[in-house]
């Protein structure tokens, strides 16, 4: 449609009137000018409500202020560094397993090391091994199960058992058991062992604290969008890296220049350039959040197009990513075009992998974070390329994912 129509398009689905924005003219208007004006859709609620409750990620309006501003302090800078060693840790740890030779389900090895670091980082505490894999095989529900619900005109009434919603009820009670657990232990407890979960509900403001109630829907949301999004970017990241051998190159060197076969730390991140500039690049061609929604809550005009009140507005972060206007050669995975402070050329929301506004990712500098730290620690010992005869293809769920996974073979450096 943007290539057809250009940066404001109105079109159907099914019944449906919708418009899809892609200049960042237009997209600064929406997600930070009037981003009160504008509410997460009605559909993106029904569908992700049953598992994230009243959550940041669909919350809206004066609870959603609430609940960032008691939650924001959590993710800042000085509190995030104290987990980077943890996430260091939990990599060396997933590598002990690897071998030279071996063919790996790399988007599986993903999922199961952020996982865990989210885990740890956010109750302090670790998951059985059985845990993990049910918790894994929750998120796939769920998204399969979301993804699908976005693609379906009409859906079946909440009341109708169907097999896909028993599935989803059993996916939900998975993750929910686990943090029902951790909460009442710390609840019992008053245990801070520096982790996000002790810093939310010892958050206080002028209304109280935050409730049980509260706090699961947040630990909830944190714990499906803290790793899977990471997860997923790492797994794209390896994947372009394989098909790029001069941008691992670089990589390789800047590693060995600058840490020498140590492991990383927080104090190494402004050194290492070229990684972050490959999370970035990443970030553009594959971005987790590759679509956003908004409704707005009164009639609006956006830039000269008139937009009814509750008419969903779709913003897509994959399409302006690849926009030549804003980026030369547009589907290129070129890491060293972040070297030359292109994101403060840019104009604002011509990049936008974690939102922007006042609803820009909580979770934004941890992510980063985590995915330079993961990259650095698993690329200073092995380099991975994809399994032969395997075609990539993506699968546009809730976040881009791998259609079919990402099978990749271990090879030592």
């Amino acid at each position: 449609m943007a290539r057809e129509y250009g940066d404001f398009v109105q079109f159907d689905f099914g019944p449906f009137r919708m418009y899809f924005v892609n200049h960042p003219d237009l997209l600064h208007q929406i997600l930070v000018e009037g981003a009160a004006k504008y509410y997460k859709t009605r559909l993106t609620k029904a569908l992700l409500r049953p598992s994230l409750g009243e959550g940041l990620l669909i919350n809206d309006g004066e609870p959603w202020k609430r609940q960032r501003k008691l939650i924001q302090p959590a993710f800042h800078a000085a509190c995030i560094a104290a987990y980077a060693d943890t996430m260091v840790t939990y990599t060396e740890h997933a590598m002990a397993e690897w071998q030279a030779g071996q063919t790996r389900w790399i988007d599986h090895d993903m999922m199961t090391l952020t996982l865990d670091i989210v885990i740890k980082t956010l109750f302090g505490e670790q998951l059985t091994p059985q845990e993990r894999e049910a918790v894994g095989q929750a998120v796939d529900i769920g998204q399969k199960q979301v993804g699908d619900g976005f693609k379906t005109l009409f859906r079946m009434p909440a009341w109708v058992p169907t097999s896909a919603r028993r599935r989803g009820e059993w996916a939900t009670g998975v993750i929910n058991d686990i943090i029902a657990r951790f909460i009442a232990h710390y609840r019992q407890t008053r245990q801070d062992r520096g982790d996000l979960l002790a810093m939310m509900l010892a958050a206080v403001d002028e209304d109280g604290g935050m409730s049980d109630a509260q706090a699961r829907d947040e630990a909830f949301t944190l714990i499906v969008a803290g790793h899977e999004t990471t997860a997923n970017t790492l797994t794209w990241a390896w994947h372009l890296l394989s098909q790029h051998p001069q941008a691992e190159a670089a990589l390789h060197a800047e590693l060995d220049r600058v840490l020498g076969g140590r492991k990383p730390t927080f104090a190494d991140l402004p050194a290492l350039t070229f990684t972050e500039a490959i999370v970035k690049e990443t970030l553009r061609l594959y971005p987790a959040a590759y679509i956003i929604a908004r409704e707005p809550q009164e009639d609006v005009c956006v830039g000269r197009y008139a937009v009814p009140h509750g008419r969903p507005i779709l913003i897509a972060p994959y399409v302006t990513h690849r926009d030549p206007r804003w980026f030369d050669e547009p589907n290129t995975f070129k890491p060293e075009r972040w070297l030359d402070d292109l994101e403060k050329r840019l104009p604002k929301l011509a990049y936008l992998p974690f939102g922007g506004g006042p609803r820009i990712c909580i979770g934004n500098a941890f992510a980063m974070m985590e995915a330079r730290l993961i990259l650095a620690t698993v690329a200073q010992r092995f380099q991975l390329r994809l399994a032969p005869g395997r075609r990539v293809e993506v699968d546009p769920l809730v976040t881009l994912r791998p259609k079919h996974g990402m099978p990749m073979v271990v090879q030592a450096r």
